[in-house]
């Protein structure tokens, strides 16, 4: 009686108040509730299909013989050790709708490269319609500070009926998750948070990263690969030495409190999985995803058959259970030049630099016609913009095919490239084509010429030992195709920056054996939708290392039904670096500043001032950075105590109408939302200047009775 009072009063409470996401117990069980809304459907006629948009999606299913349509995928987190009991998702407010015309069909995924044999856009004759309102997958991995069950949705508010020519759309689909809490938190030991893993000959060139990391605070251990396999820490388990090193790093998680793991060695030196997805291609993944979905071991090799990674046969939840990364480096040289990078960028605290909020983005049109003869889009650009848009408070340089900056004389594309670089930027995206050796792009709708100039066309490790960016060092994405694959190629291309002791870069991601998409799809599936996940874990989710990024990356991707292509694309990008590394700090970001205030009406070519100003949570000192809706911006000026005014001019070198916005930084690098707008005009009446006839005027009365009869014009 007392139980179902309780859940009378929960119940009540919960109805009474309104609220849409509720999670109450009964006892150990516990329920949690979300209700999703969903409008404004809309129904957009090509010349051979429909497609489907409506509020409330977040996402679309685009997988090989599916129709395309809408989808919403909602994540949550609960304490590793949960056990989730049951999970529905129920339509509500069903409505029905004829449509004349078949819904889009997804491509047939390819290669992003000029080897592929087929490259048609060969769509299903008899393609699958999703017969479910929702689908759903569990996982365990690190996210954060803790290790969490991950539990992914995916809801289908829109239900084709082709047979029938129907759609049904639903306003409301509320889920329900019944889990049980464990008895106890599962909590580690945190000895060494951070633990770095090498052959002995490398120990020497190792000590100073060691010491470095511990008097940052980072509890940090250097064990040599002799030391796992002869079993100085723990008892040594496993099949082969990679085996082995998979479970020392699960011994070290659960006695050592590890999160961090680096391995330091190339495939010569370091023992590589080769996994059996779509490819065969090495996967520093293996190493870092060491528990299932329940929490038990994961050997990627769930059948005994000696093939790891296999989709849909081993088991592998695929979410990284440590923050990892590699540095590839093949004698002790390379080891140094790496360890003295990572310590001055961290004792430089890089991310508070005025030149690391640079993007540089580069890009063309990656699967041009005539090769790919159904392509479309301009899918580099597209992927550079995507990030862009991500990446707020950063100032753009797009070296694109499009602007002409990758098919220059004087400077070259190589040139326009190797420039932006040895400037200074905070991150870098290459979009295109690839292979060990470079990088590179094409034009719009011209395959057949290579990109960025001069001949043959490319951007080659052999390029980037000409940057000399210094300790101006970026986080490099490549989206291409074997940019990575160092177990074929020692000096791969994204390795290339790693190891130049005079610049190129910090960290590096991409992939170790083909890159795929699908037609026309860009961002939204495979390697262009890892791409800009890297760029999310930075900016949306938070990320403050190398390792998390990477990480975070992999749990924004993953969705529930993932095909094989989606498991090629996991298990291929490779992270090159220290996981560790800072890239910002744990900070409170600014509030929202203050609606820039200065002239609304003005002329060309003339300096007008601006002012803003905000507040630090944690009265950190504050930068500011005003655009000034004319493709420019301030840079960031600072710093400037907690609530100070920031002042700032600018000329404006074309009549039109603009709006400023400002953002402010606090010293930790960590970034404001943009302040609502101020407009600002520039007029121009009947093709002439009026404020250069009133200066005239004005410079007459001046000379004859001797004063300005022009004051300073506000709106």
């Amino acid at each position: 009686m007392k139980k179902l009072l309780l859940l009378l009063v929960v119940v009540g409470s919960l109805l009474i108040s309104g609220i849409g996401s509720a999670d109450f117990s009964l006892e150990k069980n516990r329920i949690k509730k979300i209700m999703l809304s969903f409008s404004q459907l809309s129904v957009k006629e090509n010349s051979n299909y429909i497609t489907l948009e409506i509020e409330g999606a977040n996402s679309i299913l685009i997988k090989k013989d599916y129709y395309v349509v809408p989808t919403c995928i909602e994540t949550f987190t609960f304490p590793f050790g949960t056990e989730i009991k049951s999970i529905r998702c129920i339509p509500k407010n069903i409505h029905r709708r004829i449509i004349t015309k078949e819904l889009m069909i997804a491509p047939q995924p390819v290669p992003i490269d000029q080897t592929s044999l087929n490259r048609g856009n060969q769509m299903a004759t008899n393609p699958t319609a999703i017969d479910t309102w929702y689908e759903y997958s569990i996982g365990t991995g690190i996210y954060g500070n803790e290790r969490n069950v991950f539990v992914k949705i995916q809801v289908f508010p829109i239900q084709y009926h082709p047979s029938k020519n129907t759609i049904e759309w639903a306003e409301n689909v509320e889920i329900e998750i019944k889990y049980k809490e464990p008895e106890e938190l599962q909590t580690f030991n945190s000895e060494y948070s951070f633990i770095i893993l090498a052959p002995s000959d490398y120990s020497d060139e190792l000590k100073n990263l060691v010491e470095h990391k511990n008097n940052r605070g980072i509890p940090t251990k250097l064990v040599t690969l002799d030391e796992i396999y002869n079993g100085d820490y723990f008892a040594v388990q496993g099949r082969d030495d990679a085996e082995k090193i998979k479970y020392f790093i699960k011994n070290a998680i659960e006695e050592w409190g590890t999160s961090f793991v680096l391995l330091v060695g190339g495939s010569e030196t370091f023992p590589v999985r080769k996994v059996n997805t779509v490819y065969t291609f090495v996967s520093d993944l293996y190493y870092a995803d060491i528990y299932n979905g329940t929490g038990s071991f994961c050997s990627w090799d769930f059948n005994g058959n000696n093939k790891f990674g296999e989709y849909n046969k081993d088991g592998v939840d695929l979410y990284p259970d440590v923050y990892l990364g590699r540095l590839a480096c093949v004698n002790e040289s390379e080891v140094t030049t790496c360890v003295n990078k990572i310590i001055n960028y961290e004792a430089n605290k890089a991310y508070e630099q005025e030149w690391f909020t640079c993007l540089v983005v580069c890009g063309g049109d990656t699967l041009a016609p005539p090769l790919y003869s159904h392509s479309k889009m301009d899918e580099g650009e597209i992927v550079n913009q995507a990030i862009i848009d991500i990446m707020t408070g950063f100032s753009p340089n797009k070296i694109w095919a499009s602007n002409g900056r990758l098919s220059g004389d004087d400077p070259s594309g190589v040139e326009e490239i190797n420039n932006a670089l040895n400037a200074g930027c905070g991150f870098v995206d290459f979009s295109g084509e690839g292979n060990t050796f470079g990088w590179a792009t094409h034009p719009h709708n011209d395959s057949d010429t290579w990109l960025p100039t001069p001949s043959p066309g490319g951007y080659f490790k052999s390029n980037v030992p000409n940057l000399t960016n210094g300790d101006k060092l970026p986080i490099i994405v490549i989206g291409a195709c074997k940019t990575h694959e160092f177990d074929e190629d020692s000096d791969c291309f994204g390795w290339a920056f790693l190891k130049n002791p005079n610049g190129g870069g910090i960290a590096s991601f991409g992939t170790t054996t083909y890159a795929v998409d699908d037609y026309d799809m860009a961002p939204n599936t495979l390697t262009s939708k890892f791409e800009v996940s890297m760029f999310k874990a930075y900016k949306q989710e938070g990320a403050i290392t190398i390792g998390e990024m990477w990480s975070k990356a992999i749990a924004i991707y993953i969705y529930p039904e993932m095909d094989r292509w989606d498991f090629l694309t996991l298990e291929e990008w490779q992270p090159f670096g220290d996981p560790s590394l800072a890239i910002a700090e744990q900070s409170q970001p600014p509030e929202k500043p203050e609606t820039p205030q200065g002239p609304k009406l003005g002329k060309v070519n003339k300096e007008y001032i601006y002012t803003t100003s905000t507040t630090d949570p944690d009265g950190d000192k504050i930068y500011y950075m005003f655009d000034w809706g004319d493709g420019t911006y301030s840079g960031w000026i600072g710093p400037y105590a907690s609530g100070d005014t920031a002042e700032v001019g600018h000329k404006w070198s074309k009549w039109g109408s603009y709006e400023i916005r400002a953002k402010a930084k606090d010293e930790h690098g960590m970034q404001s939302e943009w302040s609502d707008p101020l407009p600002m005009i520039m007029p121009k009446i009947f093709s002439f200047d009026i404020w250069h006839i009133l200066e005239i005027i004005n410079e007459w009365f001046e000379q004859i009775i001797g004063r300005n009869i022009l004051p300073r014009l506000y709106l």
